[in-house]
């Protein structure tokens, strides 16, 4: 069929316009201008690509500690058998939970020394490649100094998820229309209903505390970090800790306090203790410096069942300090093995993780994570260590078929 007049000016102010400004095409007699032939465009590469590898091709892999990779595994495995055998695990290659089932029998039994033999036995390296950044970072979960009312330097409220906040879970309407576009869009959104209609939940500085809604008070630098890191312990005067857990965010994306500062020539260098000292220097202005991040998370009060474990991750299992990983679940699933080839302080960083975790700043593609370091002040100052790029491998069960895990070559990405 001929090109319209319409069309072709179209064309021409999408990008063509130089080209049809000095090249004009003819019009034939009939007044219609010919028919422009048309250029396939190639399909996008893959972003993600598995590629078998050997476990001799992990960098330091018969010295690594596995001790914390078995214990985060364990406590996987302890989620799965709540499910039926046939649930999907999710991600690209997670399969289903009995395919899994082998390696988490036989985890429960393995003895110490034996750690490796039980990941080699059960599981078969993939070497992760594809679109996104590939970097990764650590977290950690702070202990902090709280009161239950506010007082001399404890003023900021940490705040429990406000009723009015509902969730629109994107995934499901892209099954049930079908729709590919729904597909690309992020897995669920957070906002409020105002009359009929679902709108953005407010920004930071447009949250006021509701009665009823306050957990606790604390310094606005303590409570910041809290939110930026997901979840933490509160302590209190007596002594007696809980855990704020990280329980819902108003849905607009991460935008660092504190780099904020350090843009605009007031933080000479964001450092977490720098900022603290800003806040207390500059109590007029501390409003501002906070609201420069939009993004705002809620908490629930929970008590500390087990000390040496950290908080419940993404995957609702505890992390485990040095053994999880937040990741990018529109491609691995949680549970899975994955092997990192980074850097801590300058030295290399290998490491078998379990993926159990996930945050805003992580979900930029297959090769993006986040280590879980452990909790309190000196796991906080490890985890400022590790930022750069790595190299990333992944284990799946042997009981995978060759066939399945090539296909993810060919997978274009799903939330």
């Amino acid at each position: 069929m001929a090109m319209s007049v319409r069309a072709a000016l179209l064309f021409c102010f999408a990008g063509g316009l130089a080209a049809c400004a000095s090249n004009p095409a003819p019009v034939a007699s009939t007044g219609k201008i010919p028919t422009q032939p048309s250029v396939a465009k190639p399909p996008p590469p893959p972003d993600l690509v598995l590629t078998a590898a050997a476990f001799a091709d992990l960098p330091n892999w018969a010295s690594t500690d596995m001790t914390p990779a078995l214990a985060a595994f364990r406590r996987q495995c302890n989620a799965w058998s709540a499910r039926a055998a046939d649930t999907p695990v999710g991600g690209r290659y997670g399969g289903t939970v009995m395919q899994w089932q082998p390696a988490c029998t036989a985890a429960a039994g393995i003895q110490p020394g034996n750690e490796h033999w039980f990941f080699e036995t059960y599981f078969e390296p993939q070497l992760v490649s594809g679109a996104g950044e590939a970097r990764l970072t650590s977290y950690y979960e702070p202990i902090i100094e709280a009161r239950r009312t506010p007082e001399a330097t404890f003023t900021e409220p940490l705040l429990r998820t406000p009723g009015d906040l509902i969730t629109v879970d994107i995934a499901a309407f892209a099954k049930a229309y079908d729709n590919d576009a729904l597909r690309g869009a992020p897995r669920a959104l957070n906002g409020k209903l105002t009359g009929n209609r679902i709108e953005p939940y407010p920004k930071r500085d447009e949250i006021q505390p509701a009665p009823g809604q306050v957990i606790a008070y604390a310094h606005p630098a303590d409570v910041y970090n809290l939110q930026v890191q997901g979840s933490g312990r509160l302590r209190f005067a007596d002594g007696t800790q809980a855990r704020a857990q990280f329980s819902a965010q108003n849905g607009y994306k991460w935008n660092s306090a504190l780099a904020a500062l350090g843009r605009s020539g007031q933080l000479a260098a964001p450092s977490w203790k720098n900022f603290r000292g800003w806040l207390d220097s500059n109590p007029g202005g501390q409003r501002t410096a906070l609201n420069a991040d939009p993004s705002y998370v809620f908490f629930q009060e929970e008590p500390i069942a087990d000390a040496a474990a950290g908080p419940r991750g993404a995957a609702g299992v505890p992390l485990t300090p040095q053994g999880s990983i937040a990741v990018d679940p529109a491609y691995h699933p949680y549970g899975a093995l994955v092997f990192v080839d980074g850097a801590y302080s300058g030295y290399a960083f290998n490491r078998l993780l379990v993926a159990q975790d996930t945050g805003g700043a992580i979900r930029r593609g297959p090769m993006r994570g986040d280590v879980f370091w452990g909790s309190g002040p000196e796991a906080g100052a490890a985890a400022e260590k590790i930022n750069g790029p790595a190299r990333w491998w992944t284990l799946v069960p042997r009981s995978f078929s060759s066939g399945a895990v090539a296909s993810v070559a060919a997978t274009s990405a799903t939330p």
